[in-house]
């Protein structure tokens, strides 16, 4: 059998990732810095899709790092009603593959119009969001053919971790950069198969966390849909039982990440009910009995990167045994366009 772009795109990732922190660090270092010499009172972010799960990841990096506040605004305030935005003393954080859509630039502008610093993190910096940013942030993940995106999330997610590192001056962050190409490589070896026939004969899915593996449990319900058809909702360990527990019984499944931290007794108390609920339910990182294994993160903030890639080995393979083109997904296109 041929092996699908994906995952000789899944294969580069240890490789873009030791390009971007070794080479490719000081862009991001300067953008901390910057950072913090214009102390903004709070950010607000302009994404979609996986980058929008990006920014899920660097929300919690930098509320529970520096403790200012970043808000989502949907480009539609710029693009469809022309709303007028009061951003004086803000940064925007526009996250992109292309940095094509009309509805990024459109909010992009409206938002420096409305006094934010414009901060665009992109795989193609000569774009429109580009050309309309204050300062761009490159993911330096190459070319990226597959449908569904997979080293430039992971890149993304290096690059915030990297900004964070530097506005905060933590030094031990740092260092772990350094050596997340090495755990991702090891990622890249970890087996998930016994998962596989639960996952692939579920009616459903959640994907849950809590903390800075939100990010991963939304972009892992977004990748079952778009190239296995499953269908897969995220949801906070917080929030899972209010009401989305109903429906956890007969050949439902559920894939929870834990992160190693504070978070972790929350996120195995909601696997637990789920459990109990009917659900199958497989932990990714943590330390119960039967986790699906994971290589060891340098540092627990890097651990979703981790099991990003781990999932992401899983889910192409998942995709291929259940006969889908994970490449072209039928109905989808590389980059939407949206106003």
């Amino acid at each position: 059998m041929n092996e699908t772009q994906m995952s000789r795109e899944i294969r580069e990732i240890p490789a873009v990732v030791e390009h971007q922190v070794t080479r490719g660090a000081g862009v991001y270092h300067e953008a901390g810095k910057r950072l913090r010499h214009d102390g903004p009172r709070f950010l607000v972010s302009c994404a979609r899709g996986s980058s929008d799960q990006a920014v899920t990841y660097f929300k919690y990096l930098l509320e529970t790092r520096l403790g200012i506040p970043l808000a989502s605004i949907g480009p539609s305030i710029a693009s469809v009603y022309d709303a007028p935005l009061r951003l004086d003393g803000a940064a925007l954080l526009t996250v992109s593959q292309s940095g094509g859509s009309p509805d990024l630039v459109s909010l992009q502008a409206k938002a420096r119009g409305a006094g934010a610093r414009a901060v665009a993190l992109l795989n193609e910096t000569d774009s429109p969001v580009g050309k309309g940013a204050d300062t761009i942030l490159p993911m330096c993940a190459g070319p990226e053919k597959a449908v569904a995106a997979t080293k430039s999330f992971v890149a993304s997610l290096v690059a915030l971790a990297s900004v964070i590192a530097s506005w905060s001056e933590d030094k031990e962050l740092l260092d772990a950069l350094q050596r997340l190409p090495e755990a991702l490589a090891k990622s890249l070896a970890c087996d998930w198969t016994p998962a596989s026939i639960h996952v692939a004969s579920a009616h459903s899915l959640y994907t849950i966390s809590r903390g800075p593996g939100l990010a991963i449990a939304g972009e892992a319900a977004l990748k079952f849909k778009e190239t296995c058809r499953l269908h897969a909702e995220a949801y906070s360990a917080a929030e899972v039982r209010h009401g989305p527990i109903a429906l956890a019984r007969d050949r439902f499944a559920a894939l929870v990440f834990a992160n190693g931290d504070q978070s972790d007794t929350s996120i195995l108390d909601a696997a637990d009910h789920l459990s109990a609920a009917g659900a199958r339910v497989f932990i990714v990182g943590g330390t119960s009995p039967g986790a699906l294994p994971v290589a060891t993160a340098p540092h627990a903030l890097l651990a979703p990167i981790c099991h990003a890639v781990n999932f992401y080995r899983f889910v192409e393979t998942l995709s291929v045994s259940l006969g889908e083109n994970p490449d072209a997904p039928a109905l989808l296109r590389k980059v939407t366009e949206t106003v």
